[in-house]
């Protein structure tokens, strides 16, 4: 049965996408090529295991909130509370978006892959490591300008070793910036309106039922 002139243009739309998402793939793949196998050293693989391990750059987290909640004055204890809640939205967020993408791993998709951990039994995109430690440190470095760099360079440096590792495509960790970056920016924002109001509202009321 020939096709109709909608059919054929509808068909020749859907060509002209898959060009440039070709290239796309294939610029990723390139991409996580060089910097897993080709731009490596000795060295780096110990560095880039130690930064990868979740435990390892929660730790860091952990360390500044605790520093934070014990130096810090009230507001910075209100900010304390609202990174937590933006840590953990976006852990479950990046997993809602692994299971609507679906896409495997370099480390399951791909052959002669320099695998420096475990691969995972989770989906690819976006990468959770990145999510996460750019959505915690965007949003410190929204509350502490002076630090960003600081703060950023760690988000990098983690999120570069999830490629580095051979666990996560170059697109997975961009994927997880932004989704990160974007959740600490919406937080960041409420908490310089109506957030901050309602927990100050939350912790005074606490404070006066201790006085009583």
């Amino acid at each position: 049965m020939p096709r109709t002139a909608r059919q054929c243009g509808k068909v020749k739309s859907q060509q002209a996408l898959i060009k440039p998402m070709d290239f796309i793939t294939r610029f990723d793949i390139e991409l996580f090529r060089l910097i897993n196998s080709s731009w490596t050293a000795p060295f780096l693989d110990s560095f880039m295991v130690y930064v990868t391990s979740k435990m390892n750059f929660l730790g860091v987290i952990i360390i500044a909130a605790v520093l934070i909640w014990i130096m810090g004055k009230r507001q910075d204890r209100l900010g304390l509370i609202i990174l937590v809640v933006v840590v953990l939205l976006s852990d479950f967020a990046s997993n809602t978006f692994k299971h609507i993408f679906e896409r495997i791993r370099p480390c399951n998709a791909l052959e002669g892959v320099s695998l420096l951990v475990g691969c995972g039994g989770s989906f690819s995109m976006p990468s959770g490591h990145a999510t996460n430690i750019f959505a915690a440190m965007v949003f410190l470095s929204a509350r502490y300008r002076r630090f960003w760099p600081a703060f950023i360079f760690i988000a990098v440096i983690v999120a570069y070793s999830r490629v580095y590792v051979g666990v996560h495509f170059p697109s997975d960790v961009i994927a997880g910036a932004f989704l990160g970056g974007a959740i600490a920016l919406v937080f960041f924002s409420a908490e310089r309106g109506w957030l901050r109001a309602k927990l100050v509202a939350v912790l005074e009321a606490r404070r006066k039922r201790a006085e009583s």
